[in-house]
């Protein structure tokens, strides 16, 4: 693949392929995406919306979600079905990204869960965060400036020369990844007044609480920049970083959109103990004996970390292996109390109340996008441990195998609510897509 545009075409394309080397399971679904077959112009013809031209020069910043991570890895394909990649070639506007190449930079899962591996074919029971390097020649900075966990201090001060100077601060497959996203001393932040956009949306905030929120550990930053380790940021010390990255899209005179922080907690990779409870005898069947903490417990477990590892645990060491519903405090036992649940989403309506005061300020759009996460929801269905580990969609049509991120048909969801976003701010006419083409809520993917 070569260094083209994102073609401003729409065509069916093929979802991520989760395969293995050793497993042909594949989840395959149609999807309108644009193209990124061909550099030659056979598509002047197409009339571009009436607004497309505010977007001409379109720059996002944000994290995993606008980057288009899925399953815990990102790479081409995933990154082609990204919300940005889709409301650009709906714009049918240039837009540039910065692809990696298989298996992806981090490799994502492969379905179903119960074969253990990472696209890498690496066991899952270990994070495979190698990194295959970029699948094209096109410059940095491209147009998506997205990076997964970034925080919005990190968008605004992060930079490949700051994080390779002080390597022991930063994760190596950051150290890794920054240089194909950036220039070498740009942050997100400088990286999108140099490109001078017209149009610039902004997704941060998720980094804020996703270490809480995953781990079942609370432990609150005083700054962005402690020693002691931390794994959410509340609203306070976000604050002044927010505003200052709202200060820098302002001096570009842009116009803009900003996302909202979506409530993680809801998510189906957490469930109610109690929820588990109710699968005791599937769980057993594949390893897992679950104890009796959890007959009536409504603290939340993070099912997508624990099951698979515990099924997995037990396959290797043919010995069944114990799931508590119990909280351990000052533990990352991806265990979330009542009252741990309701602090982050408090945090993540403060933030978003941030946002939004943001957007208001400098008219600009707003994108709550609790809304396209809650039709995702009501397609996923009560937890079932047998379709967890076995289906190759177990969170149904809108997640993906982490139980996090979305799925194409997801970001499809969250591209049209930044549409209506945009168009209701700015009236620019971008097309959304109709109720009559999403899939019906009804229809599973698994049997």
């Amino acid at each position: 693949m070569t260094g083209c545009p994102l073609r401003a075409r729409l065509k069916p394309m093929p979802a991520l392929l989760y395969a293995h080397r050793r497993a042909a399971a594949v989840a395959v679904s149609l999807v309108f995406v644009a193209s990124f077959s061909g550099c030659e112009n056979r598509d002047a013809h197409i009339t571009a919306p009436s607004g497309a031209a505010a977007l001409s020069r379109f720059t996002v910043i944000g994290t995993d979600l606008s980057m288009g991570v899925a399953s815990g890895g990102v790479l081409a394909s995933t990154q082609g079905t990204s919300w940005p990649a889709i409301i650009a070639g709906s714009a049918q506007i240039t837009f540039r990204q910065p692809l990696f190449k298989v298996p992806g930079c981090t490799p994502p899962l492969v379905a179903p869960l119960l074969l253990g591996r990472w696209l890498s074919g690496s066991s899952a029971t270990i994070r495979d965060s190698s990194c295959a390097g970029p699948a094209t020649s096109a410059a940095i900075p491209a147009d998506n400036l997205s990076l997964p966990n970034a925080t919005a201090y990190a968008a605004l001060h992060f930079t490949p020369k700051l994080l390779a100077a002080t390597p022991a601060s930063y994760p190596a497959l950051d150290r890794a990844r920054y240089p194909l996203v950036l220039g070498t001393t740009q942050s997100q932040v400088t990286a999108m007044l140099v490109k001078a956009p017209t149009f610039v949306a902004l997704e941060l905030g998720t980094a804020e609480v996703l270490g809480a929120v995953t781990s079942g550990l609370l432990l609150p930053a005083a700054t962005y920049v402690q020693a002691a380790p931390w794994t959410y940021v509340p609203a306070a010390v976000a604050a002044p970083i927010i505003a200052a990255i709202g200060d820098s899209i302002a001096k570009s005179a842009a116009k803009a959109v900003i996302l909202s922080v979506p409530h993680m907690t809801r998510f189906p990779a957490f469930q109610a103990g109690r929820a588990l409870a109710a699968q005791r005898t599937v769980l057993a069947a594949l390893g897992v004996t679950v104890a009796s903490n959890c007959d009536a417990s409504v603290n939340v477990i993070n099912v997508a970390a624990k099951i698979p590892s515990l099924v997995l645990q037990s396959i290797t060491t043919g010995l069944p292996q114990p799931l508590s519903c119990a909280d351990v405090p000052g533990s990352a036992d991806h265990v979330l109390l009542p009252a741990d649940v309701a602090a982050l989403d408090a945090a993540v309506d403060q933030i978003n109340a941030q946002l939004k005061q943001l957007a208001q300020a400098h008219r600009w759009a707003f994108a709550d996008l609790d809304l396209p996460f809650a039709t995702m929801l009501a397609g996923t269905g009560p937890y079932a441990a047998g379709a967890h580990l076995t289906c190759t969609m177990p969170y149904g049509w809108y997640f993906s195998l982490d139980g996090l991120r979305p799925t194409a048909e997801g970001q499809r969801l969250i591209a049209n609510a930044v549409a209506l976003a945009i168009n209701d701010a700015y009236r620019l006419g971008l097309p959304t897509l109709g109720v009559s083409t999403l899939l019906p809520l009804r229809a599973s993917p698994c049997p």
